[in-house]
């Protein structure tokens, strides 16, 4: 049966919780966060501490519960229960998403054993809404299919086992950095398009950063690449029109070396600095992470870039001294807009969004 106290959690990627859990209390977004099962954080945060935009949490999972079921029927009846109080009264027009916590990790296997379930568990909640709730039912509108611009009440039911799962069912609300979350269909997890011209798998952390973000380069913009081979990054600049500055000793690949707009610099990285400001610089270079942020710091001093996007790689999962310096770097040069964030195709590392 549904439990009554109401809870506000996040998903994030397996193996992460433990640092999601850390940050939250960090930042004082709420206390007793815990993991219930690998993805998915739950604790007490209060409504501000909702609008706080966490690094590690890659959906936003507001005024949940906690559902059991022996059966798929008594799971979609205890569903019911916990949801029925609350479309009776809603308003608004609604959807809803079922998943598995593994959606927001790329490449996870850990939920296998609930493949096809939650989509069942979907299916058979719909059967027992134009059962016994039609008048809830009418305001209900496909997840492919609502207007994502337009107030909506979002359910989203996470399945963590086959007789387990948590609910949330809230309206979206605007966080400090101004997105709106819960996210949508739009900001799901691998929603970049795939390329089959895309050099290497980094050209997909770009995209999905500008994703994130709402901001690309437009045509005829300057970009520099730092440590660019094989070319993942400048090859996503150059597809949207930018010129750019491909800076590394190794080979780009071909199609992005022979590009009208790709400039190949046969330069050290770390050291590179513009003659004049660009409007973007990358940067995926495999340096020691305060050595990648002492090379944005230089940057910003030197004012030599008007938008970045900066990926920190780390060791280990516990990166608190690494979100303490990046916190230091926001202060000093008070950077107005700056996203941090660990993204979906990010591993060790964390994705810097900035524009100045």
């Amino acid at each position: 049966m549904a439990k009554t106290n109401t809870l506000n959690g996040y998903i994030c990627a397996n193996g992460w919780e433990e640092a999601l859990c850390q940050e939250l209390v960090a930042t004082k977004a709420g206390e007793h966060f815990y993991s219930p099962a690998p993805g998915l954080v739950i604790g007490e945060s209060s409504s501000g501490g909702l609008r706080y935009e966490p690094v590690f949490a890659s959906q936003w999972f507001p005024s949940c519960m906690e559902v059991e079921g022996e059966s798929i029927a008594d799971l979609i009846q205890a569903l019911g229960n916990a949801l029925d109080p609350i479309l009776d009264q809603n308003p608004l027009p609604w959807t809803m998403h079922c998943f598995t916590p593994d959606l927001y990790t790329e490449d996870s296997t850990y939920y296998e054993f609930l493949s096809g379930r939650s989509a069942l568990l979907h299916e058979k909640f719909m059967q027992r809404m134009a059962k016994y709730r039609r008048r809830a039912l009418e305001k209900y509108v496909d997840w492919s299919a609502i207007d994502e611009k337009r107030p909506c009440l979002l359910i989203q039911a996470v399945l963590v086992d086959t007789g387990y799962l948590w609910v949330s069912a809230a309206k979206r609300l605007k966080t400090e950095s101004g997105r709106f979350v819960p996210f949508m269909r739009s900001n799901s997890p691998g929603a970049v398009a795939h390329d089959p011209q895309a050099p290497c798998r980094s050209y997909y952390k770009l995209e999905e950063a500008w994703q994130v973000a709402g901001i690309y380069p437009r045509k005829g913009e300057v970009c520099v690449d730092l440590g660019a081979a094989p070319g993942g990054w400048t090859w996503a600049a150059l597809k949207r029109g930018a010129r750019v500055v491909a800076v590394d000793f190794a080979d780009l690949k071909p199609h992005v070396e022979n590009h009208p707009h790709c400039e190949h610099s046969l330069e050290n990285g770390y050291a590179f600095m513009p003659a004049r400001t660009v409007d973007w610089m990358f940067c995926d270079m495999i340096v020691k992470p305060l050595a990648t942020l002492g090379l944005l710091d230089r940057w910003l001093e030197q004012k030599a870039c008007r938008k970045f996007v900066v990926n920190v790689k780390f060791r280990g999962k516990q990166p608190e001294s690494i979100l303490t310096a990046i916190e230091e770097l926001r202060q000093k040069h008070q950077i107005p807009h700056l996203i941090v964030k660990h993204l979906y195709y990010d591993r060790n590392e964390i994705t810097l969004i900035g524009s100045l």
